[in-house]
C-alpha cells in the first residue's frame, strides 16, 4: 500500500520548483559548427534543425547559474568567443560582432492578471 502511495506524494512535490531562467537565440549570417562549452554544467548550446538544414542559429539553455564560456567557428574558418552570465531572471551572452542575440520567453516577475467580468443578464 505504501509504495502504491508513495509516488503519488512525491509526483507533486517534485514538480513544484521552476526554472526563472531563460533561453537565448544566437543568430548568424554563416554556418555555425564546432562548438565547445567551457562549463557543460551551466549551459547547454545546440543548432536549431531546419528543414533547409543551414545550421545559421543556436539555442543556448541555462541550466544553473554562473559564467561561462564557448567557442565555435563561423564558416568553417572564423573563431568566435562567447561569454555567458546566467542569473536567476536573465541570460546575458556577449556575443561578438557578426552576431545577433535574442532571448525567447525571458520570465516576467508580473503575476498579477485580471479576469473579464461575466456579461450582464437583463431579466424582461
Amino acid at each position: 500500500m505504501i509504495k502504491k502511495l508513495l509516488p503519488l506524494i512525491l509526483i507533486p512535490l517534485t514538480t513544484l520548483s521552476a526554472q526563472a531562467y531563460e533561453d537565448c537565440v544566437i543568430m548568424s549570417d554563416g554556418k555555425l559548427t564546432d562548438i565547445n562549452i567551457e562549463d557543460n554544467t551551466l549551459i547547454d548550446v545546440y543548432p536549431l534543425v531546419t528543414v533547409a538544414n543551414d545550421k545559421k542559429t543556436l539555442i543556448v539553455h541555462p541550466l544553473k547559474h554562473g559564467n561561462t564560456r564557448f567557442c565555435l567557428l563561423k564558416n568553417n574558418k572564423q573563431l568566435a568567443l562567447f561569454e555567458v552570465y546566467v542569473g536567476e531572471l536573465e541570460t546575458k551572452v556577449n556575443a561578438p560582432g557578426g552576431f545577433e542575440v535574442l532571448t525567447i520567453d525571458p520570465p516576467t516577475d508580473d503575476f498579477e492578471f485580471t479576469l473579464d467580468e461575466p456579461p450582464l443578464i437583463e431579466n424582461k
